[in-house]
């Protein structure tokens, strides 16, 4: 049960620690003024306007006839009075707050103060417009070229060329920068932002203690080498690449990609080149001889969600997915809001309708990856991804050792029955004898069947099985069966039991016999009802007396689907993918007639859809405590021998072997072998195919697939460099190709050094995990509608650096954070919060609130319970109980991952997009339902609940009071709040700080101590060091509980 282990008493103590420790840069604080940089026309007026405000007074609409594009437009339209701004119509519209009728512009985001300001300097100064003002071309698609160095007013504060033009910017403001950061509080900063992890108390005294100049870039260099590394930043890239473990949509059905993530994880650490990166993502199947590794980086866009819910068409669910990797290709290498040009030509940058059915055109020949099984029914869709075996060099030697070991059972088995078929004439007069006395089986001929939840989702077989069909099974589900005696039956049998024999299929989950789940395909029968209906139509409700099965599950047995209890019944797990019987004895015996019939309910309402895909029902006459002879061969004893053909000699052989011993422990040895083979089987990954004919591609009339408008062949935007016919994959010649353009060509167009787009993106992106914000702050939209660079001198510059430092991220990343820059104190003063509160101008260091998984990842390892092992199949960590039973189409079972593997970092939880895991969720974690190129930061009662509540971190708090209670035994109270406080913040704590923990844990000593009862229940299951109390214990847990509920301890100082 998901319950908190936190005490009731720890409440206010939370809250008047958390009040004696505000800290004072949150005091509200007057603001300062200060100069401003020169205006530039094109770029804080026009720009702001073209952004702003063009969409609905621009050349395409002009609302109440207003246009802002041209010059006697604004001039002549009475909304600017030159030389006096407070006076202009435009600025009070531009200021208005967002509530107000008037406000302007009408959607989209406000001006920014700066914006306003720069508008409003523009009108002071003349609002001059040159008269030969061409709006220049959008800077975003000018190829980077690296700019010259600025002179700054302190050259000693300069580390490298990104402090020069941050330095510039604040000189133009009459800013400096803050003093440096203190040294554990920086060497926290650069350890979150490089592995994702706190360093530990060591690290941080062994770095304060090494003032060597050199000591911050040898902890750079180590941290970079580390393979924490790439755990940590494989996090934002697989937002980007909307990684998941299911499909998504109301199925969401799982599937194995992790192979994927471990790739991103590996590429990072080895620091693979950026455009490499990118290729083997994009095209890695389509490189000549691919490497098993580059076709697992295909996964990238086979974690494109998966749309299977019945009535969804395959072809439909094919077009999403293409339209996706589209737009993910465009959000996460173009920084482009590509998408808008589906239905009709971008609104704002120059992408037309055409060239996005171009672009989707690359990636129009992949597989399909969802079918129906059976054309007429729509609820029969189902997942048929492409999926590629993983080689595991250890696991498949010892593959091949078992299955040697099963040939030579085999052929064992084989002369065994060469054996008995010589004794078989001696066996068979005996056995005819012994035939006479044994239960008989006869099969049942269904004529109705009728299901609760598949109405007609059946199939009658021709050996009178019922088989239930469709991937959407429901979650209960009870069937009814009419069934009668085969009209040409020649006797009459008193009948003595039913038999239900559960069957498999290739076409069920995992060949079932259950239909819910391709791995534990279990079925519970809840009850097993049967009435008697006679020729008259009279019904009577047959009465059972014991149920018998070949196999049973050990809380399921078979008798509990004749109890009359709808919560016990009749399961087979672990024993799925074999058929199982079960004999259910009758209270009386039944004369059967050729007009009776029997009416059967198979009720099913365990949930989960843990029903049966596939039955067959037989009754049995004779005494059927004895082992009963199925019919056919019990037709073959009432035959002469000697008119048996050499088919029927082989069945009795087949039956004669079932029961002997030699081959019957031989047989359970290759059965055993067989459940080792399954364990041993490869895992599996999915991959990007190419057909080999390509399909067709046209411009979807209004986005819509079903309108096939023009034809169009692949190409990229015209705004954009030029796609190379001399160096891609396709040799292109006139209007003829002898090989059509792939992705591969599209993949090395992105990262031609010529592309204007995909260093700027790329390291924004990075700049933006390491400040919060980009240099651009919408890191998703580089067009005209998004955010100009706050300071483009450090962009460009990064850019090229980027490039021609061989796509090498590690060493931007290394370039930005031994930058001054980076290093400075994020302590926020009274000027730069009247300024800048934002920090848009760098004059101090960043403070970001840490990410859903880094919050998890940072309290597992200040309490020491964290483990490091690095990939696999994901893992499953706490989260509250009946979860997945009551989100999503398909009842999967949740089990908590064993021992430390449920710590294990944060980017190998499980995410099920349909039921993503809660506790990152409320962190503003993505569902990975679509690409993710900046989460959200909200701030909600649940946060803090959840580093209440949370079980992981109930542990964590109990692993820190642990750790805690055992130093005190033997150190001081202050001096072991001192040691955890660093742990937990790195930085020294202030004295009053130490002084009001200290109190909280005298408080608590004293409260537990009145009230015992808390701490025995808080320590239930903990292992304490000999000399610790209980009570010991409670205490220090509340001063963990508070250590890891601080803001500061959430945040990247």
């Amino acid at each position: 049960m998901f319950q908190s282990s936190r005490p009731a008493w720890l409440c206010p103590c939370l809250v008047a620690f958390a009040i004696a420790a505000t800290p004072a840069y949150l005091q509200t604080v007057s603001a300062e003024t200060t100069s401003s940089p020169p205006l530039d026309f094109a770029r804080d007026v026009f720009g702001v306007l073209q952004r702003s405000c063009f969409e609905c007074h621009g050349p395409e609409r002009q609302e109440a006839g207003l246009r802002l594009d041209q010059k006697n437009e604004v001039l002549e339209a009475g909304i600017v009075e030159t030389g006096d701004p407070e006076a202009s119509e435009l600025i009070r519209r531009i200021s208005l707050p967002r509530n107000h009728d008037e406000v302007m512009p009408v959607v989209g985001d406000p001006l920014t103060r700066a914006e306003v300001s720069a508008i409003s300097r523009w009108i002071a100064g003349g609002a001059t417009w040159p008269d030969d003002f061409t709006p220049p071309e959008h800077w975003a698609y000018v190829a980077p070229v690296r700019p010259e160095l600025p002179e700054v007013s302190d050259t000693d504060w300069v580390s490298n060329p990104i402090d020069r033009f941050v330095l510039a910017r604040l000189d133009s403001l009459g800013l400096t920068p803050s003093p440096p950061a203190d040294r554990a509080v920086l060497l926290r900063r650069v350890s979150l932002d490089l592995i994702g992890l706190p360093p530990t108390l060591e690290e941080i005294q062994a770095f304060e203690a090494d003032t060597d100049e050199g000591a911050f870039a040898r902890v750079v260099d180590d941290y970079l080498s580390r393979p924490q590394f790439g755990q940590r930043w494989a996090r934002p890239w697989l937002d980007l690449a909307r990684y998941a473990d299911s499909h998504g949509f109301q199925r969401d059905d799982f599937r194995d990609l992790w192979a994927y993530r471990d790739w991103v994880i590996e590429a990072l650490n080895d620091d693979m080149p950026f455009d490499q990166f990118t290729i083997e993502q994009l095209a890695g199947d389509l490189i000549p001889n691919a490497t098993e590794s580059q076709r697992i980086a295909t996964g990238f866009h086979r974690c494109a969600p998966t749309n299977v819910e019945a009535g969804s068409l395959p072809e439909e669910t094919r077009s999403e997915q293409v339209i996706d990797r589209v737009n993910t290709t465009a959000s996460v290498w173009l920084g482009s809001t590509l998408e808008c040009a589906q239905c009709h030509d971008h609104k704002f940058d120059p992408f037309s309708t055409k060239e996005y059915y171009q672009l989707l055109a690359f990636f129009n020949h992949t597989a399909i990856e969802a079918e129906l099984s059976n054309p007429n029914k729509p609820s029969s869709i189902g997942f048929i991804g492409a999926a590629m075996k993983l080689s595991d060099p250890e696991r498949e030697s010892e593959r091949q050792e078992q299955i040697a070991e099963r040939d030579r059972l085999n052929h064992r088995i084989a002369e065994r029955k060469k054996k008995l078929e010589s004794e078989l004439e001696s066996w068979v007069t005996q056995w005819k004898q012994n035939v006479q006395n044994t239960p008989q089986t006869h099969s049942l001929e269904v004529t109705e069947f009728m299901s609760l939840g598949n109405t007609d989702s059946f199939e009658i077989r021709d050996d009178r099985s019922v088989l239930l069909v469709g991937n959407d099974p429901p979650s209960v589900d009870r069937y009814t069966v009419t069934a009668k005696l085969p009209a040409n039956e020649s006797d009459q049998p008193t009948i003595s039991a039913i038999r239900l024999d559960v069957l498999t299929d290739p076409s069920l989950p995992g060949t079932g016999p259950g239909r819910g789940d391709p791995v534990r395909n279990n079925f519970v029968l809840n009850e097993f009802v049967a009435t008697v209906i006679d020729a008259d139509g009279g019904r009577r409700q047959l009465e059972f007396t014991e149920a018998q099965a070949d196999f049973s599950q050990g809380n399921h047995h078979v008798s509990g689907a004749i109890d009359g209890n709808p919560k016990t019944g009749w399961a087979i797990a672990p024993q799925f993918s074999r058929a199982h019987h079960a004999t259910f004895l009758l209270s009386e015996p039944l004369k059967l007639s050729e007009h009776t019939r029997i009416e059967f309910e198979l009720h099913q309402n365990f949930g989960g859809s843990r029903t049966i895909g596939c039955f067959q029902l037989s009754v049995l006459s004779g005494d059927v405590r004895q082992e009963a002879v199925p019919e056919n061969l019990a037709k073959l004893a009432s035959k002469p021998i000697r008119k048996w053909s050499a088919a029927d000699r082989k069945t009795i052989l087949e039956y004669r072997a079932s029961s002997d011993s030699i081959v019957m422990a031989t047989q359970k040895q290759i059965d055993a072998i067989d459940q080792q083979l399954k364990d041993l089987s490869l895992d599996t990954t999915e991959v990007m195919v190419e057909l080999d004919q390509p399909r067709p591609m046209h411009v979807f009339e209004r986005g819509d697939y079903r309108s096939p408008g023009e034809s169009v062949q692949p190409g990229v935007p015209a705004c954009l460099h030029p796609l190379d016919s001399g160096a891609v994959n396709g040799e292109i010649s006139g209007d003829d190709s002898t090989q059509r353009l792939d992705r591969l060509d599209l993949a090395r167009w992105l990262v031609d050094p010529n592309n204007p787009l995909v260093a700027r993106v790329t390291v924004n992106r990075w700049w933006m995990e390491l400040f919060g914000e980009g240099l651009v702050r919408t890191p998703e939209d580089f067009g005209l509608k998004g955010d100009r660079p706050t300071h483009p001198g450090v962009l460009d510059w990064l850019a090229v650096e980027f490039i021609e430092n061989g796509w090498s991220m590690k060493h931007v990343l290394k370039t930005i954070v031994m930058s001054s820059t980076y290093q400075q104190s994020s302590a926020l003063n009274e000027t730069l919060l009247a300024i800048d509160d934002q920090n848009r101008y760098l004059a101090r260091g960043p403070r970001v609130r840490m990410d859903a998984e880094m919050i998890r990842d940072n309290a597992l390892a200040v309490s020491g319970l964290i483990s490091l092992k690095a990939g696999g199949p994901p893992i499953r960590p706490y989260q509250p109980d009946g979860l997945w039973k009551k989100v999503g189409g398909q009842n999967y079972p949740y089990v908590v991952s064993p021992g430390d593997e449920k710590y294990r970092r944060g980017v190998y939880v499980v995410i099920k997009r349909g039921a993503p895991y809660p506790s990152f969720i409320n962190f503003d974690a993505s569902n990975r339902f679509a690409c993710t190129v900046q989460r959200s930061r909200s701030n909600t009662p649940l946060q803090a609940l959840t580093l209440l509540n949370d079980p992981v971190y109930v542990d964590v708090a109990k692993a820190i009071a642990v750790r805690a209670s055992s130093a005190a035994t033997s150190a001081s109270v202050a001096s072991t709040i001192t040691d955890e406080f660093r742990r937990v913040l790195a930085r020294h704590p202030e004295p009053n700080e130490v002084d009001a923990l200290s109190d909280l844990w005298q408080i608590q000593t004293e409260t537990i101590e009145q009230d015992p009862s808390g701490a025995e229940r808080l320590a239930e299951g903990v292992s304490l060091p000999g000399p610790v109390t209980k009570r010991q214990f409670a205490a220090w847990y509340a001063v963990a509980t508070v250590l890891l509920n601080l803001h500061e301890t959430i945040t990247k100082e």
